[in-house]
């Protein structure tokens, strides 16, 4: 790799890093004015409408980003992939009202979960733009569409909320700074470079195509992507299902806002794994095992290291943390910070050996790992919640994230244990091989000066030895050795 290329990487790297910071700063900036405007059931309504949004959305997205931003020869439109995400968001709108009718919610429950799924719908409609602005490497667009998207929901919030003194207010808030972002610069022709091109391929190019062909391959391709990434969001979300129904929304929104704590420890989690996961796939391609488990051993200790720091902060100064952070009844819980950071250092480690898996290119047992997790992740909850409270959520999710981990370890090491193993056969049968032809050209070379101490022919360059009363010519070469 050049110079120049291993700069434009590590650039990269950092502005991703730098993203990653901005938007859960964002991210946490909002949940912290929720906290400490709205009372912790409203907190809760909230949590319960993520918790519900989510695993549709992530479902009915079928991965299209990814697919688009692969496609780098361009066989499918834009326009396709565009109508086919209009199509399938309209779908998981219309699938997150009926989930809430099928469970009986109550009216301003039932508003409150369908306006989060409207925000993470537009939100999901930018993700497609994103999806053409990274083919085209522009990246620098899409930073600036995320910073001002959280930016802005962030002050739409906190507008809505102080205007309305209501959860909905807020919501609606965060909606139109989204739809703001997504109208005024996602769509524009100018932010995807085309504002030079003819005005009818301008408007070509962004419009949406439908056609049934085209959306039914794109579907039976990312269909299986859309079934990995539901699990991934439903594993998140489980505990909340199971808060809900057996403690309230209250105690959901108290176990959201001190859970979100540990996404400040995911975000380290996050950009130590994307500054990794280049160096642990190019060290597994070239079959330096010993690197790929030297940097493993780093990840995991490293995140090892933030869930115990996590845990002594916390018992230490939790009760304060969470005061100043939010109100005085999230500090009365201070008690299970410890536990939910002991959690989430499980949680560290079992995303970095992920990480190593993809790395490693073991993708389809994780699909069977995933849905382990869900499952024991489920009954877990199901024994634990109703009887140990929000503890008891705790610790669902740790054994969630054993799971995971041990799954990981499972598929990842032996694995490399036998890519190893072939690595070292292959350097001996190599090695092997070497020395027989290091032997054989020896044997000539004694050969050629076992001759050239007899005789050779003045005749032609043929060497003369006499064998078993016979005549063998000798041709390793025609031209005469040095004397």
């Amino acid at each position: 790799m050049s110079a120049e290329a291993a700069s434009v990487i590590a650039m990269q790297q950092s502005q991703s890093s730098s993203l990653h910071a901005v938007y859960a700063g964002c991210q946490f900036a909002a949940l912290m004015l929720l906290a400490k405007l709205l009372r912790p059931e409203l907190v809760g309504e909230y949590a319960l409408g993520l918790a519900i949004v989510y695993p549709v959305i992530a479902l009915m997205s079928f991965q299209l980003r990814a697919v688009l931003a692969s496609d780098i020869y361009r066989q499918t439109y834009f326009g396709h992939y565009l109508s086919l995400r209009l199509l399938t968001t309209a779908l998981a709108l219309m699938i997150v009202f009926a989930i809430t009718r099928v469970l009986g919610y109550r009216l301003e429950l039932t508003a409150v979960v369908v306006m989060v799924g409207v925000s993470q719908a537009i939100e999901t409609v930018s993700d497609i733009y994103y999806a053409r602005l990274q083919l085209c490497d522009n990246m620098l667009g899409i930073s600036k569409s995320l910073i001002a998207r959280a930016v802005l929901s962030v002050i739409g919030l906190t507008i809505g909320i102080y205007i309305g003194r209501n959860l909905l207010w807020g919501i609606a808030g965060i909606i139109v700074a989204r739809a703001a972002v997504l109208f005024g610069y996602d769509i524009r022709e100018r932010t995807h470079g085309l504002n030079r091109q003819p005005n009818e391929l301008r408007h070509e190019t962004l419009r949406p195509l439908f056609s049934l062909k085209a959306q039914r391959e794109l579907l039976s391709f990312s269909f299986p992507l859309g079934i990995l990434t539901l699990f991934v969001t439903l594993n998140s979300s489980i505990p909340s299902y199971f808060i809900k129904h057996a403690l309230g929304e209250r105690s959901l929104g108290i176990f959201s806002a001190i859970g979100f704590v540990v996404s400040v420890g995911s975000l380290a989690a996050v950009s130590l794994g994307q500054s990794a996961f280049t160096r642990l796939a190019r060290a597994y391609a070239a079959e330096n095992i010993g690197e790929f488990w030297s940097l493993m051993g780093i990840l995991l200790a490293l995140g090892a290291a933030v869930g115990i720091c996590g845990m002594i902060v916390s018992k230490i100064a939790g009760h304060e943390i969470l005061r100043i952070l939010f109100r005085p009844e999230y500090a009365e819980q201070a008690d299970l910070l410890p536990w939910i950071m002991a959690a989430g250092g499980m949680g560290y480690m079992a995303q970095f050996l992920g990480i190593g898996m993809t790395a490693a290119r073991n993708y389809k047992p994780q699909i069977a790992l995933l849905v382990a997790v869900s499952v024991s992740l489920t009954v877990a909850s199901y024994l634990l919640v109703g009887r140990q409270g929000l503890l008891g959520a705790i610790f669902a999710m740790s054994i969630g994230s054993f799971v995971q981990a041990a799954g990981g370890a499972v598929i990842l090491f032996p694995g490399l244990r036998r890519r190893s193993g072939v690595c070292a056969k292959r350097v001996g049968t190599t090695a092997t091989a070497t020395e027989k032809i290091n032997s054989r050209e020896l044997s000539f070379t004694q050969k050629r000066l076992h001759l050239s101490a007899r005789w050779r022919s003045p005749l032609c360059g043929f060497w003369y030895l006499p064998f078993h009363g016979k005549t063998q010519f000798g041709s390793l070469s025609m031209a005469p050795p040095p004397v």
